[in-house]
């Protein structure tokens, strides 16, 4: 995958050059743009970390 390349959202299925990011844990696939990295996969990984967290000291 190149920088410059035309890539598709895995996400929302906008279209976006560059590499994008990783859409794990909402994706196990593909590539996210980065308004889908930061308003959809961040939070859900923070959700999945105070889970974790949560879990724990019971």
């Amino acid at each position: 995958m190149e920088k410059t390349q035309e890539n598709r959202c895995c996400i929302c299925g906008m279209e976006f050059v560059g590499y994008g990011h990783n859409p794990y844990p909402v994706k196990e696939t593909g590539r996210c743009c980065g308004m889908c990295n930061y308003r959809v996969v961040a939070p859900e990984r923070l959700n999945k970390f105070y889970e974790r967290k949560n879990h724990r000291k019971k």
